[in-house]
């Protein structure tokens, strides 16, 4: 399911990590994909389907679908779910026509296996984008237990499972530094487009940016969470 409002302009789908290769590093590769999403959102929209019962489904090995986010032109991005069919099994039309769409991308990262608890993440997403400021302060927002932790744009791993609340961190002051490592989650707001990205820096002005909103002052306690 895709939020409503949100109009994806690309899809960047995850492949690989599945071998180790004997330098102990795994490879996985995103790809980008772009062109007209109006067949894939339609699929991706669907109902789940009414389940059957259990005798009634065949017996076959389930394919696990891959892992892919649909980006925006502004930057955001979404991992949709996919509905189900009557068989308790994910609908792929969704995301079989996303695989009909021009590559225009393929990025290829190696990451030592015990770094690298797999990027199957629930809360943050591989591909980074630049925060998105607003100036509404950040109110009521549910903030994502995982994070992408950023050099640059290069995803360097992710951290396990942390609740570190915003709810109680001042404004930022203004600052014009540019942070060079960052840690990325999602939150969740009671808006229409309510799955949007949230970036902490952990140098330079040392902030918590909520997209979409204005940034607040990073305390001392939570960027030492990520040391």
């Amino acid at each position: 399911m895709i939020p409503d409002g949100f109009t994806p302009a690309a899809a960047i789908l995850c492949e690989g990590g599945d071998t180790v290769e004997p330098d102990g590093t795994v490879t996985h590769r995103e790809q980008r994909r772009e062109g007209d999403f109006s067949t894939a959102i339609r699929l991706l929209n669907e109902p789940s389907e009414r389940a059957l019962a259990a005798d009634l489904c065949p017996m076959y090995s389930i394919v696990e679908p891959p892992q892919f986010w649909l980006v925006d032109t502004r930057g955001r991005a979404v991992e949709p779910t996919l509905p189900i069919g009557e068989c308790g099994l994910s609908k792929l039309g969704g995301i079989d026509a996303i695989l009909k769409l021009r590559v225009v991308d393929v990025v290829e990262y190696r990451d030592p296996l015990l770094a690298r608890p797999r990027l199957s993440l629930s809360s943050c997403s591989p591909h980074f984008t630049p925060p998105d400021e607003g100036t509404e302060p950040a109110v009521g927002l549910t903030v994502g237990y995982v994070y992408c932790l950023f050099d640059g744009t290069s995803v360097k791993g992710t951290t396990d499972e942390m609740r570190l609340p915003i709810e109680n961190l001042p404004p930022a002051e203004p600052c014009s530094l540019v942070a060079t490592r960052t840690a990325v989650t999602t939150y969740v707001s009671p808006g229409p487009l309510n799955i949007r990205s949230l970036t902490v820096e952990l140098d330079g002005c040392r902030r918590v940016i909520p997209d979409g909103y204005a940034p607040l002052q990073a305390s001392d306690s939570m960027l030492s969470a990520f040391r």
